[in-house]
C-alpha cells in the first residue's frame, strides 16, 4: 500500500522518522504516488497523524504534508494543512511547532502571499501574546538598585540593557511560544519572497525589533533571522525608507555578548548591505563599519570569518577609506568596546585600534592617537591576560605608526612592557618583546641602549633562581584526585550577567598598577631570563652589534646547572629555539666567535632526557649547520658530539621545529606551519622558531605527539 511508506514517520526514535521521512521523499520525487488513489490515501494518512495525541505523530504529520505539498495540488487538502499549521502555531511541543512552520514555508512557496493573508490574524496574536510573562521571582531577592545601576554603566555597547532593574531573567530562560512563532513569521517571509512586503507594515516590523531587544537571547537570535529575511525581500527604492532605522537595530545584534545573536546579526547585516543603493551607504555605514570592523577579530570563529567575508564582499577595494571616512564613529565605537564587560570584546577592540592606527590614512587617524592610546594603555592593565597581551602588540604597532604622538604615553608603556617581559605567560614575555624591537625601529638610538641595558639586567636573573620554582603559586592541592583548584572563597554566581561561551563573566576590575592587574602569582627570576632571550631574537633584527654584545651573558644562561631550578628545562628550550634566529641577524662571522661556547650545553640538552628540550636543541644543531655551514660547524665538534649529533633523531635538517613554526624574527608573531597542524598547547603562534615542509622522521612526529600529551597534564603547560 502506499501508506507503508509513512511507516515509522511517527516513531519514538528520531533515526526510524528520519528515515521514513526520506522514504517518502524519495518515492514522491521519483514519481512513484502518481494515481488519485494512492495521494488520497497519504493525505488521509497525515491527517490522522495530525490529530495524535503523542509529539511524534504531529511532527512527523507536518513533515509528510510538507513533502507531499510540493507534488499535490488538492486544494482541499492544502485547507486543512493550513488549519492544523495554525492550530499548532503553539503546540506544546517545540518540535511540533517548528515542524508547523516549516510545512507553511512550503505553502508559502507554492502558493504566495495568500498563505500570509490568511495566518496573518493567528501568528501576529501570537507574537503579541507571548512578548510578555509574569516575572520569575528570584531565590534570593532583588538586587540592590546601586548594583543594577553599575551593571548598566558597565555592560557592554549595545548589549541589551533594557530591563527593569528588578527583572533578575537570565538571556536563556524559556519563553513559551514567541521563538517557534518568529520561526514560523521567517519561514512564511522566506517562502513568499518580495510580494510580502506589502502586507509587512509598521506593526509587524515593529514586532520584529522588539525581538531584537528581548531579554530571551534565543528570541533575540531568531528575531535577527527574520530582519535577514525581511531585508532579503526589501531591495533598493523598497528598502530606502528604513535604511536609518534597520541599520541602528542591526548595529545592536553586532555587538551583543552573545556570539549566536552576534552571528545572527551578521546574517542579517549581509543582506542589509547587499541590497543598499550607492547612496544610501552615507548614511548607514558610520554606524555598521565600526562594529563589522571589530567582528572580524571576534574569538568566535562563526562570526570572524562571516564578518570577514561580508567585509571583503561588500567592501570590495574601498574598505579603508570607508574606514577613514567614519574614523570618527569608528574611534568613538572601539574606545567604548575597550571598556566592555565582555573580555572577547576588549581584546578584539585592541586588534582593531592597532589596525586602524597602522592601516588607515594618517590624517584621518591623527586626530584620535592620544584617545587611542588611552584606550590601549587602560586594557594593558586589564586583569585579562590575553587583553594585555592584545593591548601590549597594539602598543607596539602604534608607536611604529606614531612616534611623535606616542611620547605622552612612552614613559608609561616602557614601565607595562617591561613589566609584561618578566609576565607569568610566557606569550606575553614573546609579545613584550616585539613591542620593544618596534620601539627600537621607532626610534632608533634614543631606545636601543635603554632596551638593551633592560636585556643585559635581565638574562642572568635565571643564575639566583631558587630550586622551588613554581608555576601555580594561587593554588592548593587540597581535592580528592589531586585537581588543583584556588585556594581563595569562589565568588558569588547568580543573578550577573549572561555572556556566551568564552566570555562567561563582566569585566574584572581593573588593576591599581602595572604589577597589580589580576590573578598572577609571584614572579620566578628564570622568567625573566626567558623574556630577556625573546628580547635578543627581536633586537637583533634591529640593533646586531647591541646583542652581539649580549651573547656572553646568554652563553652563561645556557650554563646553568640543570638541578639548580626546576623550569630548568623550559628556559633551555626557549633559549635553543631562538638561537638560530639571533645567530642568522647578528651574522655568520660575528657569531662563530661564540660558536664554541655554545656547543657543550647544546649537545648536553640534545641527551638531557626531556624531550622538549631534546627536539630544541636538535632543531637548534640543524639551523646552526645550515647558517654556518656543514663542514665549519662539523670541524668544531668533538668526536663525541660528531657521533651524537649523526644519531640523533632531532638533528638532521627537516626544517621544521618543534612545535610546527616559522621564524619570524621581524618584529612579528611567528605564524604556525601549515603543512604541520599538530602543534601541541602553548606550542602555537610564537612559542616555536621555524618551518616551511613536513617532517620527514616519524619519531620526531612521534615527540610532539607526547608533547602535547605532557602538556595538557602540566609538565610543560603555559605559566599561569
Amino acid at each position: 500500500m502506499s501508506t507503508d511508506m509513512l511507516n515509522g514517520i511517527d516513531d519514538p526514535k528520531h533515526l526510524i522518522r528520519e528515515r521514513a521521512l526520506y522514504r517518502l521523499q524519495d518515492a514522491l520525487a521519483a514519481g512513484e504516488v502518481n494515481d488519485c488513489q494512492a495521494v488520497t490515501a497519504i493525505e488521509s494518512k497525515i491527517l490522522i497523524l495530525l490529530e495524535a495525541s503523542d509529539w511524534e505523530g504531529r511532527q512527523g504529520g507536518f513533515l509528510s504534508a510538507k513533502a507531499l505539498l510540493k507534488y499535490d495540488d488538492n486544494n482541499s487538502f492544502k485547507e486543512k494543512i493550513m488549519t492544523y499549521c495554525e492550530k499548532h502555531l503553539e503546540d506544546t511541543e517545540a518540535r511540533v511547532r517548528l515542524a508547523a512552520g516549516e510545512t507553511l514555508r512550503t505553502l508559502a512557496e507554492k502558493h504566495g502571499v495568500e498563505v500570509y493573508q490568511r495566518l496573518q490574524a493567528n501568528l501576529i496574536g501570537s507574537l503579541e501574546r507571548h512578548f510578555d510573562r509574569e516575572p520569575a521571582e528570584d531565590a534570593e531577592g532583588a538586587l540592590e538598585e546601586e548594583e543594577q545601576s553599575s551593571d548598566v554603566e558597565n555592560s557592554e555597547p549595545g548589549s541589551p540593557q533594557y530591563l527593569k532593574k528588578t527583572d533578575l531573567r537570565h538571556d536563556t530562560e524559556g519563553w513559551k511560544c514567541l521563538e517557534t512563532s518568529f520561526k514560523a513569521l521567517q519561514c512564511v517571509i522566506e517562502g513568499t519572497g518580495e510580494p510580502i512586503a506589502t502586507h509587512l507594515g509598521a506593526h509587524e516590523r515593529g514586532l520584529i525589533y522588539r525581538a531584537l531587544q528581548h531579554p530571551n537571547r534565543f528570541v533575540r537570535e531568531t528575531g535577527f533571522l527574520t530582519m535577514r529575511s525581511l531585508c532579503s525581500i526589501l531591495r533598493g527604492a523598497d528598502l530606502l525608507p528604513q535604511v536609518s532605522e534597520l541599520s541602528g537595530w542591526l548595529a545592536t545584534g553586532l555587538s551583543d555578548n552573545w556570539s549566536q545573536v552576534r552571528y545572527a546579526s551578521s546574517v542579517a547585516t549581509r543582506a542589509f548591505v547587499e541590497g543598499l543603493e550607492e547612496e544610501s551607504k552615507d548614511e548607514c555605514f558610520p554606524t555598521l563599519v565600526p562594529r563589522m570592523c571589530l567582528n572580524r577579530y571576534y574569538v568566535a570563529e562563526g562570526v570572524r570569518l562571516y564578518s570577514q567575508e561580508t567585509w571583503r564582499t561588500a567592501m570590495g577595494d574601498t574598505g579603508r577609506q570607508w574606514v577613514a571616512k567614519c574614523a570618527p564613529e569608528v574611534v568613538t565605537y572601539y574606545v567604548e568596546a575597550s571598556q566592555a564587560n565582555n573580555h572577547a570584546v576588549r581584546e578584539a577592540a585592541c586588534a582593531c585600534i592597532a589596525e586602524l592606527m597602522s592601516k588607515i590614512d594618517r590624517a584621518a587617524v591623527a586626530p584620535h592617537v592620544p584617545t587611542l592610546l588611552k584606550a590601549l594603555v587602560d586594557c594593558f592593565k586589564d586583569e585579562s591576560w590575553p587583553v594585555r597581551d592584545a593591548a601590549c602588540s597594539a602598543c607596539g604597532n602604534c608607536v611604529i605608526a606614531f612616534p611623535e604622538e606616542s611620547r605622552s604615553v612612552l614613559e608609561e608603556l616602557y614601565e607595562l612592557w617591561f613589566s609584561h617581559l618578566w609576565d607569568n605567560i610566557w606569550s606575553v614575555r614573546e609579545t613584550s618583546a616585539i613591542a620593544l624591537a618596534n620601539v627600537a625601529r621607532a626610534y632608533g638610538e634614543e631606545a636601543i641602549p635603554r632596551i638593551a641595558k633592560l636585556a643585559k639586567e635581565r638574562l642572568p636573573m635565571a643564575l639566583i633562581q631558587p630550586r622551588d620554582s613554581k608555576r601555580f603559586g594561587t593554588l592548593e592541592n587540597s581535592t580528592t584526585f589531586g585537581v588543583a583548584k584556588q585556594s581563595q572563597e569562589d565568588g558569588k554566581f547568580e543573578n550577573q550577567v549572561m555572556f556566551s561561551c568564552g566570555s562567561l563573566a563582566p569585566k574584572l576590575r581593573r588593576g591599581g598598577g602595572c604589577m597589580d592587574h589580576g590573578f598572577s602569582r609571584e614572579k620566578e627570576p628564570w622568567e625573566a631570563s626567558d623574556g630577556a632571550i625573546y628580547l635578543l631574537r627581536e633586537l637583533a633584527a634591529v640593533a646586531p652589534e647591541a646583542v652581539l654584545k649580549l651573547l656572553p651573558e646568554l652563553v652563561e644562561v645556557s650554563r646553568v646547572d640543570h638541578r639548580s631550578f626546576q623550569h630548568y628545562y623550559n628556559l633551555l628550550e626557549t633559549l635553543w629555539k631562538q638561537l638560530p634566529a639571533i645567530a642568522k641577524h647578528v651574522g655568520k662571522r660575528p657569531f662563530k666567535r661564540y660558536l664554541e661556547d655554545f656547543l657543550e650545553p647544546l649537545f648536553s640538552t640534545l641527551t638531557c632526557g626531556q624531550q622538549l628540550a631534546e627536539a630544541a636543541a636538535g632543531y637548534c644543531i640543524t639551523e646552526l649547520q645550515t647558517l654556518i655551514g656543514e663542514r665549519i660547524f662539523e670541524g668544531r665538534l668533538t668526536p663525541e658530539q660528531l657521533t651524537l649529533m649523526q644519531t640523533s633523531p632531532f638533528v638532521g635538517g627537516r626544517g621544521i621545529g618543534p612545535g610546527g613554526m616559522i621564524p619570524r624574527g621581524d618584529g612579528q608573531r611567528p605564524m604556525p606551519a601549515r603543512v604541520f597542524t599538530g602543534a601541541p598547547p602553548g606550542q602555537g603562534a610564537g612559542r616555536g622558531a621555524q618551518g616551511g615542509v613536513p617532517l620527514a622522521s616519524s619519531l620526531q612526529e612521534a615527540m610532539l605527539r607526547v608533547d602535547a600529551t605532557k602538556r595538557k597534564s602540566g609538565l610543560k603547560q603555559a605559566e599561569t
